[in-house]
């Protein structure tokens, strides 16, 4: 049986609030002016979207099963290569079916994003390049995410990828490392070294201009169309 998501993230007034938090923090400029066409990958319980959304803008959230746990790093999204059609799982960390070759059946937070009425792009963000359109949004960002897709030595493909289907900015927001992956000198170095890439990012037509502080560490950037 499928458990819950965690209860955190099931409390809408906080998670709100946080998502306020971070959309005055990150992406002030969205809080007024001409209403933009926003993708997040990774949207889980869509409070950024719902923010957003109040502010007129134009949101499509997406999802898919998660695969982060796992008692061995083959079984772990976050160390696979990006495009490896060998790694497989039946299940994810929350019981639920992992399509093979198919159509997603179910994710995690489906029950709270259907309750707010929240359109979805239903994809694996560790496959590329996604079945999005090129220039068909205005921003695409990602919150505490990308971690969830692949190896660090492969996220500057996939932030390429993000800057792909942007048209104006792409943001992207960093969790710090947990404390078995610093223990790991290939994860760490290719962590940091990703870090500095996005810092330094300067091609597909982006250009970093801002690196935020966040738990006392530089993992927020803000790449803009140049």
């Amino acid at each position: 049986m499928a458990r819950r998501p965690q209860r955190k993230y099931l409390n809408r007034k906080t998670n709100i609030r946080r998502a306020m938090n971070r959309v005055s923090l990150f992406l002030p400029e969205l809080m007024s002016g001409k209403p933009q066409r926003i993708l997040e990958l990774s949207t889980a319980h869509g409070a950024i979207l719902e923010v957003l959304r109040h502010y007129g803008h134009k949101v499509v959230g997406n999802d898919y099963v998660n695969m982060v746990s796992g008692e061995t790093q083959a079984e772990r999204a976050i160390y696979r290569d990006i495009n490896d059609q060998s790694f497989s799982r039946a299940f994810d960390d929350y019981g639920l079916p992992v399509p093979s070759g198919g159509v997603l059946e179910d994710w995690p937070y489906r029950p709270i994003i259907e309750s707010i009425n929240i359109p979805m792009q239903l994809f694996d963000a560790g496959i590329t390049p996604y079945p999005v359109e090129t220039a068909s949004f205005d921003y695409v960002i990602s919150m505490q995410a990308i971690e969830h897709y692949c190896h660090p030595r492969d996220w500057l493909k996939i932030v390429d990828e993000m800057c792909r289907i942007s048209r104006r900015s792409v943001f992207l927001l960093l969790n710090p490392m947990m404390p078995e992956m610093a223990a790991d000198p290939h994860y760490s170095e290719a962590f940091h070294t990703a870090r500095e890439a996005l810092r330094d990012y300067d091609q597909n037509g982006f250009r970093c201009v801002g690196c935020h502080l966040h738990w006392g560490q530089a993992l927020g950037f803000k790449l803009m169309s140049t």
